[in-house]
């Protein structure tokens, strides 16, 4: 990783790129074999989330143009049938889905073009307080319209 005061740009991403930022943001990060593709493990505010990485340059194996942060909840009981609505419209950088049984939080990233190191950085801040607005907004109660 770039110890020198110049910021390295990144043209893409490998799982080992991005578990070594992480690493140099405090997480600890394992890169792990996901079937034919690599996943990046890691935790943030004490839930688990995972790296995986879409868009694979053209005749390069590992390289990707970029990559989503993902954290998969299980659902146990009944969700308000707002609840990821709500998320999605209130919150800007990453989105809430819900697949089977889980909630699963996405956030995108991407470095066509070209971004710094310091940029990765700053996405994996970012991704730590998209977490912890999420956990926020779970603990939140469930807010019902008031008779008139």
């Amino acid at each position: 990783m770039n110890t020198g005061q110049s910021p390295l740009i990144l043209e893409h991403l490998t799982a080992e790129v991005v578990a070594d930022i992480l690493r140099r943001c405090g997480y600890r990060a394992s890169v792990v074999e996901n079937g034919r593709a690599q996943q990046v493990h890691s935790a943030a505010q004490g839930l688990g989330f995972l790296v995986g990485f879409g868009n694979a340059l053209e005749g390069v194996d590992g390289q990707y143009a970029d990559c989503v942060f993902q954290c998969w909840i299980g659902i146990q009981g009944d969700l308000p049938a707002d609840l990821v609505p709500s998320w999605n419209h209130s919150m800007r950088f990453a989105r809430l889905s819900r697949q089977g049984e889980h909630l699963v939080l996405s956030m995108d990233v991407v470095v066509t073009g070209g971004v710094t190191d310091k940029h990765l950085v700053a996405q994996c801040e970012l991704w730590d307080r998209v977490i912890r607005d999420f956990i926020m907004f779970l603990r939140k109660p469930v807010q019902t319209e008031s008779p008139e």
